[in-house]
């Protein structure tokens, strides 16, 4: 079988993390992977690269505009030429063209729901109206990454097409303890300072503005923390200039694009998600699968990620509250390494990697004999 992804862009971000885990994971069942983008990305990305050395090919085509007139034929050429069998589809631009190309290739259409509802920059409204519609009249079966995903849309899409299937991650790395200082020394200097971290597009949606204002609170008792946001996005330069306007120049670190995401994480102490939404987030997963606690708020499935002791949960926006869950992990190490273990073992045993793409390839059979 040959399964082509295709994605607004190659950029570093969750629902991009989960392509690699599946072109990693196809291997073991014979399953082809084509990884296309929309558009160029200009940040740089290791991406595609890592793509290719876990066996995928990659195809990134040159439309910026989502009224490109050459993007749907174009995609569906490339669909009838490469014998193509199934695409799966992941965010705006790629759900509209893909449930569009698909349909003119006569192949399935698998659209992916990552999030419980749009970006939120003031120009969503044609796209999104564009989108439901293309997942309501073009997609053969629609999968949400998370049980709050599928019920954010419950009024849009008949559930019966909904089929839930969980992100997944694969095993994390070991590092020795070598390692570990060499790394927590590149990123912040001094090895022994405890370190927060965070992985995540720059965007408004992972409210990172709430997350340096509970840092500010949170260096105020342990004045010798220091706090690592990793990815890019467009509040890149204004989330460096609030750090420095919040006094958190020497405690604030920015690493930018990584494709080393596993072993920062390895040798990291706390992982913060300060998500406004979300879906199922991946860098969430990845952390808890590296045996780290975690302080999120209490959005998409993250309830039920933490719902083993993996964590602390807040609400959004509560800055105070987010604070005081960092300070309490740092002061508790006991509790911290228990956190850390709970949240390992609780996604060793619901969000393996195999058992994600048996639940895959079960959607893609059921979507081919719809249309056989």
């Amino acid at each position: 079988m040959k399964v082509a992804h295709l994605i607004d862009s190659l950029g570093w971000g969750g629902a991009q993390t989960l392509l690699l885990t599946f072109a990693k994971t196809a291997r073991q069942f014979d399953v082809e992977t084509v990884v296309l983008g929309v558009k160029p990305d200009t940040t740089n990305s290791p991406l595609p690269e890592m793509l290719e050395k876990a066996g995928a090919q990659v195809v990134v085509f040159p439309f910026t505009k989502l009224y490109d007139p050459r993007a749907v034929p174009t995609i569906a050429e490339f669909l009838i030429k490469e014998h193509v069998d199934v695409i799966q589809t992941h965010l705006s631009h790629a759900n509209i063209y893909g449930c569009m190309a698909g349909r003119i290739a006569n192949i399935p259409r698998i659209a992916t729901l990552h999030n419980t509802r749009a970006r939120s920059n003031g120009r969503t409204g044609v796209r999104q109206s564009v989108e439901y519609f293309c997942l309501r009249n073009g997609a053969t079966r629609v999968i949400a990454v998370g049980q709050n995903v599928a019920s954010a849309f419950s009024n849009l899409i008949e559930q019966e097409r909904i089929d839930v299937i969980p992100n997944a991650v694969t095993p994390s790395v070991e590092i020795s303890p070598e390692e570990r200082a060499a790394i927590r020394t590149g990123l912040v200097a001094d090895p022994e300072r405890p370190l927060l971290i965070a992985v995540g597009r720059l965007t408004g949606q992972k409210g990172y503005i709430d997350m340096l204002a509970a840092f500010v609170k949170v260096i105020r008792i342990r004045p010798e923390a220091a706090l690592v946001i990793v990815g890019t996005g467009e509040l890149d330069s204004e989330l460096k200039k609030q750090a420095a306007s919040m006094g958190l120049k020497n405690n604030t670190f920015f690493a930018g694009s990584r494709s080393d995401v596993p072993r920062l994480l390895a040798a990291s102490d706390i992982f913060l998600n300060s998500s406004l939404w979300e879906g199922l987030s991946i860098a969430m997963l990845e952390a808890m699968e590296a045996g780290l606690p975690v302080v999120a708020t209490r959005v998409g499935d993250a309830e039920k990620l933490l719902s083993n002791g993996g964590g602390l949960l807040v609400e959004t926006r509560n800055v105070t509250a987010f604070a005081d869950a960092v300070l309490h992990l740092l002061e508790n190490p006991e509790q911290r390494a228990a956190m850390g273990q709970s949240a390992r073992r609780f996604v060793n045993e619901n969000y393996s990697a195999r058992a994600w793409f048996e639940k895959l390839l079960q959607t893609y059979a059921h979507a081919r004999e719809r249309l056989s």
